[in-house]
């Protein structure tokens, strides 16, 4: 008799021969604990003061150095068209459309811009932002199948934003729709005293901004002139550090409540689909990280196309919220302008919401051109790529340029 044989025993910390679960993408989140919650929520409140304290500096800056020789920064933008292309090159560029239109706002503030010029500027950041949802498609290069999924979903945002800047552009040239329309709702909701608000927030962040701004600590390190040109840019990397965090902290507390938000709109009417999207954008402040979440759900077939347009319809609407509380934030006699410039960006992504929910066949003809940009670019990923980087970075830069050399 043969003694039996005994099963060796792990040792501890060994992997046994059974994997864990793989956890899909689009479940895959942070609990937080209340601790950790805590944290990140004053990690937003700052990033707010942040921002607002930003804006002002923007302000201070622009008001140091003069009207005049800031506004020679923006001449470029003078012309409609160069100001669109300047809007699509930024927004692609820094990967937030937030971003560029709260900078365009306080751009308004300072005087350095009119709303006639930041009206291009914004309609450009429209089309720059949806760059971002393309680009993370590309992470499922190597299954056409997937690839072509998730590039269709991300297409639904550029032929929207496309479809209604190319309508609204020539209509703004030559009836200014949009500037006459946010005009009379700037001048409502100012005789509303809005106006008093914004003076009050200023007085309250007025010591801060004078301790370092051209009267305080930056003026004492620089000439007049440097000081201003210093708190400008001191303004821009603030604004720019603070939709950051914003966007990081944000994402992580909102990630179980927007996943949630998405899925039971899933099979759900269109109206629910853009409340959902513009609940979560506005909590997380980046049409892009919604709609981008959305590619997992297209690439699963979980949301049909028709869902997937009515979360980015509401992402559209949600990520205005910013340049809106940027521009109510702006005192004195050029707040209205401010207002109204924000305005424009509420109002041409509600508009364009509106008529796609409200006209079937406009729904249907953004679908078709999605499903045709992802069959496309499924045939060949580096012609994908490449009409990319011409439409959103060269094409734009080069245009710039022989403007820049010519005038």
């Amino acid at each position: 008799m043969t003694a039996g044989r005994t099963r060796p025993v792990p040792l501890p910390g060994t992997q046994h021969f059974i994997n864990p679960r793989k956890i899909p993408a689009e479940r895959d989140f942070v609990a937080l604990s209340t601790f950790g919650a805590t944290v990140r929520w004053m990690g937003v409140a700052g990033a707010v003061l942040m921002m607002i304290t930003a804006i002002y500096l923007i302000l201070d800056g622009a008001q140091g150095l003069g009207t005049g020789t800031v506004a020679r920064l923006f001449e470029l933008a003078t012309n409609p068209f160069i100001g669109l292309l300047i809007g699509i090159l930024a927004t692609a560029a820094i990967q937030s459309s937030t971003t560029v239109t709260t900078l365009t706002v306080a751009a308004v503030g300072t005087g350095a811009v009119s709303v006639p010029v930041a009206i291009p500027i914004i309609l450009g950041a429209n089309v720059g932002t949806t760059v971002t949802a393309s680009l993370v498609a590309f992470s499922y290069v190597g299954d056409r199948a997937n690839f072509r999924r998730a590039f269709t979903s991300a297409s639904l945002h550029t032929w929207f934003n496309l479809t209604f800047v190319c309508l609204i552009f020539p209509l703004e040239l030559l009836f200014q729709p949009l500037q006459r329309f946010t005009n009379l709702v700037a001048d409502s909701l100012l005789a509303e005293g809005t106006t008093g608000t914004s003076r009050g927030l200023f007085t309250l962040f007025s010591p801060l901004i004078g301790a370092i701004g051209t009267d305080g600590l930056l003026g004492s390190l620089l000439s007049p002139h440097i000081a201003a040109m210093a708190g400008i840019v001191l303004g821009v990397v603030l604004v720019l550090t603070a939709v950051r965090i914003l966007n990081a902290q944000l994402s992580v507390l909102t990630a179980a409540a927007t996943r949630t938000l998405l899925e039971r709109s899933s099979g759900a009417s269109d109206a629910l689909g853009v409340f959902s999207g513009t609940v979560g954008t506005a909590a997380v402040q980046a049409s892009s990280i919604t709609v981008s979440s959305l590619l997992p759900f297209a690439v699963s077939k979980s949301l049909k196309l028709r869902e997937i347009l009515a979360l980015t319809l509401g992402a559209n609407v949600g990520t205005t919220l910013m340049a809106l509380i940027t521009a109510l934030a702006v005192p004195g006699s050029l707040g209205p302008y401010a207002v109204q410039a924000g305005l424009v960006h509420v109002t041409f992504n509600t508009t364009g919401t509106l008529l796609v929910l409200l006209i079937r066949p406009l729904r249907e003809w953004l679908i078709r051109l999605a499903e045709l940009s992802g069959r496309l670019a499924a045939r060949g990923y580096s012609y994908a790529a490449t009409a990319m980087l011409l439409g959103y970075f060269l094409i734009p830069a080069v245009v710039i340029l022989i403007y820049t050399l010519l005038s």
